[in-house]
């Protein structure tokens, strides 16, 4: 792996984790967690669907650029998806049965270097894909040119459109593609603008240019600004509305979708703020009753979100580490017993899960009250354990006998806590379930029978490969997506 010099080492570490879909609120290497449709959500949508997962290839180092990690997905009329992966320099593509086809479909010229490589593709329905290309965090003469490539059917490439803020020491970062009539829509999620791209030339479509001097932007589109030098990350995903009377743009660093009016013309007018309050929005796509669909990989969460801005979760993340946590507390709380063989005097002990272990004030007796009981008690008596049941004990209670007891029941109820603890935090099978851990993109099926399948992109870049891998997976969610068209 190339070495990176100290600006663009701090950019990786600061920022550029983002510009793979990672940020906010992100999972712990090797947490247990398990994707679930929200409670929240429609009936009709379904659960999600694993498709593919990633391995690292062989002597992958657990450092950037860690394998194979997806980042963005394109469908073509005929069913194929393509899915591009950054880290590797490769677009793989999935046919119409949603199988590899000879992975890698295309390999460009590779560095070995983390964020250096294809980010957003978008398939034109006159037979072309479009890649988005990051380059400028290279350190390497041979890394091909920051900008957007066009690619044949048989996975043959040149080059586009080149792609430059003109900012000395400052990164551009072309990340997402969308169509126009005649020309492609480019994030430049460093540079904070959307870019116009033709063959051979580009220009500002959208979003205020810095000029490496004055002070950073603050507009909608605008990335948070520099830390110490470290761009930040701003313009991510964009998506039409069905009449091309408005763009919506991602900005993964604000946490916002930004909306952007069009007039008759298809001239942009200002952006404004649509939903705010995300975590790091990513992808995005839309159905033909244009409701916005987000890949927030900050939260770990699908999110569809009306024409009138009302958010709703479609798939999340529910992860277990905390219930553990809480339940070993818990458990070693109800467990607690004094020298004198008293119970802990609570009278309820809760699980993470609500699941509750009662101990009645009555049923707590100190070594006195053991013994006076032996002293005067000579028929059969009925312990109750902390799990409610019932144990008769038939020979004659002395204080020694009682004692022991007492030690009987503190382990039963020892027992009956550990056992109901161990019932209710199961760890959830995740075999048949795929785990939504840091989604990059999300795009619609473009055949009949795949209109309403909304496709995922699964980044999960801390996870190194334990659990969960980087992932493609699907999600039928009951309305047909808009189709892909210029």
């Amino acid at each position: 792996m190339m070495v990176l010099t100290d600006m663009e080492t701090q950019i990786s570490r600061r920022a550029a984790l983002k510009a793979l879909g990672v940020s906010g609120v992100v999972l712990a290497g090797g947490a247990t967690a398990i994707s679930a449709q929200s409670d929240d959500a429609s009936s009709d949508v379904g659960e999600l669907e694993l498709i593919y997962e990633f391995e690292p290839p062989e002597g992958s180092p657990q450092e950037p650029p860690f394998g194979q990690l997806p980042e963005n997905v394109a469908t073509d009329p005929y069913g194929n998806k393509f899915v591009s992966v950054p880290s590797q320099s490769q677009i793989w593509k999935f046919g119409a049965d949603d199988e590899p086809v000879d992975p890698p479909f295309l390999q460009f010229e590779s560095t070995e270097e983390f964020l250096v490589g294809p980010t957003g593709v978008e398939y034109d329905p006159n037979g072309r894909l479009y890649s988005a290309f990051v380059s400028d965090l290279s350190s390497s003469e041979d890394a091909e040119t920051n900008g957007v490539y066009e690619i044949d059917d048989d996975g043959t490439y040149e080059l586009y459109a080149e792609i430059s803020n003109d900012i000395e020491d400052f990164p551009s970062f072309p990340n997402d593609i969308t169509l126009l009539e005649n020309s492609l829509l480019v994030t430049d999620s460093f540079s904070g603008v959307i870019w116009e791209v033709k063959r051979g030339r580009t220009e500002v479509w959208a979003g205020e240019l810095w000029d490496g001097e004055d002070d950073f932007p603050t507009g909608p589109l605008a990335p948070p600004a520099p830390v110490d030098g470290a761009p930040q990350f701003g313009p991510n995903g964009l998506q039409f509305t069905e009449d091309r009377d408005a763009l919506y743009v991602a900005n993964t660093g604000k946490g916002t979708i930004v909306k952007i009016p069009l007039d008759s013309f298809g001239n942009p007018d200002d952006p404004e703020v649509f939903v705010e309050g995300l975590v790091a929005p990513d992808g995005l796509a839309m159905d033909v009753d244009e409701n916005l669909y987000v890949a927030d990989n900050g939260a770990n969460q699908i999110l569809r979100i009306t024409p009138d801005g009302d958010v709703e979760v479609l798939a999340e993340n529910e992860v277990m580490a905390e219930t553990d946590s809480e339940t070993e507390t818990t458990t070693a709380d109800a467990e607690t017993t004094t020298e004198e063989g008293t119970t802990t005097p609570e009278a309820e002990t809760t699980t993470a899960d609500g699941a509750e272990t009662t101990t009645s004030e009555e049923e707590t007796t100190t070594e006195e009250e053991t013994t006076t009981e032996a002293a005067t008690d000579t028929t059969d008596e009925e312990t109750t354990t902390a799990g409610g049941e019932e144990t008769t004990d038939t020979d004659t209670p002395t204080p020694e006998a009682e004692t022991t007891t007492s030690e009987e029941e503190t382990t039963t109820s020892e027992e009956e806590t550990t056992t109901d603890t161990e019932t209710t935090t199961d760890e959830p099978e995740t075999d048949s379930v795929p785990v939504l851990d840091q989604p990059a993109d999300v795009t619609f099926g473009a055949t009949e029978d795949q209109r309403e399948t909304l496709f995922i992109v699964n980044l999960a870049l801390t996870s190194q490969f334990e659990a969960p891998k980087p992932s493609f997976m699907k999600l039928d969610v009951g309305i047909e997506g808009l189709p892909i068209e210029r």
